[in-house]
C-alpha cells in the first residue's frame, strides 16, 4: 500500500487547494465587478467608463440608478452564495464539494462584510454618500445602525454554517482539525496576497487598492480565522480525500494572471 493510501483522512492535497483558490477568487471577484456592478450600469441604460479588478466607474448612473449599481455588487454575491450552498447540499464529490464550499462561504462572508463595513465606515457600496446604496436618505446615521446590525447577524451567521459545513465534509478528530485549518487558512492567505498584488496594479492609488481590494479579501473573509481554529469536533474523521490535480494549479495560475493582467491595470471603454 503506498504512503498516500495509508495517510489518515480526511486529506487535501495543499497545490490542489491553492490552485482552486488561484482559480475560484478571481472568478468571484469579477462576477461581484463585472456581473454585478457593470452589469447593472448597463441595465439602467449606460455604459462603463472603467473595469477595473476590483472597482468600475458608471458615470452616467446618479441618484437612484448609481444606487443600484452600487447595491449590485453585493445582490450578486448574495445570489452567488445562496445557489452555491443549495448545490453544496446536493453534491457528494469531494473536490466540487470543495469548490462549492469555498463560493458560498467566500461570497457570503464578502455581502455580509460590505454591509458591516459601509455601516461602521460610511464608505463602500452601501454608504451614505452619493455614490452609496444608503445614499443621502434622511437620518444616515439610523441607516448605518441598521446596515450594521444587519451586516454583523449575517457574517456571525455566515461563519457558524461555514464551521458547521466544513465539519459535516471533514469530520471530526486532530487530522480534521488540521485539515480544516489548512482549507481555511490557504483561502484566507491565497485571496488576500492575490488582491493585494492586483489591487497595487491599479491606476488610482492605494486608496482603491486598501478600500476595495483589500477590505474585501482580508477584511470581508476574516471570518476564515474563525472556521480554521474552532474547537475540534468529537465524532470519527470523514473519508474525504482529495488528491493533486496538477491542471487545476495551471489553470489556477493562469485565471489569476489573466485577471491581474487584464483589469489589474483597468479597462477604458471610450
Amino acid at each position: 500500500m503506498s504512503t498516500n493510501a495509508a495517510a489518515p483522512l480526511p486529506l487535501i492535497d495543499r497545490w490542489t487547494l491553492v490552485g482552486l483558490s488561484l482559480l475560484l477568487l478571481p472568478l468571484l471577484t469579477m462576477a461581484h465587478e463585472l456581473g454585478g456592478h457593470a452589469l447593472s450600469c448597463v441595465a439602467l441604460g449606460q455604459r462603463p467608463s472603467e473595469l477595473g479588478a476590483y472597482y468600475i466607474e458608471c458615470p452616467g448612473a446618479v441618484g437612484w440608478p448609481g444606487r443600484l449599481v452600487a447595491m449590485a455588487g453585493t445582490g450578486m454575491d448574495v445570489l452567488l452564495a445562496v445557489l452555491a450552498f443549495l448545490a453544496w447540499r446536493r453534491s457528494t464529490r469531494p473536490l466540487p464539494r470543495l469548490a462549492l464550499w469555498i463560493v458560498f462561504v467566500v461570497k457570503g462572508m464578502v455581502a455580509a462584510g460590505y454591509w458591516l463595513f459601509s455601516g461602521v465606515s460610511g464608505f463602500g457600496d452601501w454608504g451614505p454618500g452619493e455614490g452609496g446604496g444608503i445614499g443621502p436618505l434622511p437620518a444616515p446615521w439610523l441607516w448605518r445602525i441598521v446596515l450594521t446590525a444587519v451586516g454583523l447577524v449575517a457574517y456571525i451567521g455566515v461563519v457558524k454554517l461555514a464551521i458547521r459545513s466544513l465539519g459535516a465534509m471533514l469530520g471530526g478528530g486532530e487530522q480534521a482539525a488540521r485539515t480544516r485549518r489548512q482549507v481555511a487558512l490557504t483561502v484566507y492567505i491565497v485571496g488576500g496576497v492575490s488582491a493585494l498584488l492586483v489591487g497595487l496594479l491599479n491606476p488610482h492609488g492605494i486608496v482603491i487598492t486598501l478600500l476595495s481590494a483589500v477590505a474585501a479579501s482580508f477584511g470581508g473573509t476574516a471570518g476564515l480565522f474563525n472556521v480554521a481554529y474552532g474547537p475540534v469536533r468529537p465524532e470519527a474523521p470523514a473519508a474525504f480525500r482529495i488528491a493533486r490535480h496538477p491542471a487545476l494549479l495551471v489553470a489556477g495560475l493562469a485565471t489569476t494572471l489573466a485577471f491581474a493582467l487584464v483589469l489589474g491595470p483597468t479597462l477604458y471603454l471610450h
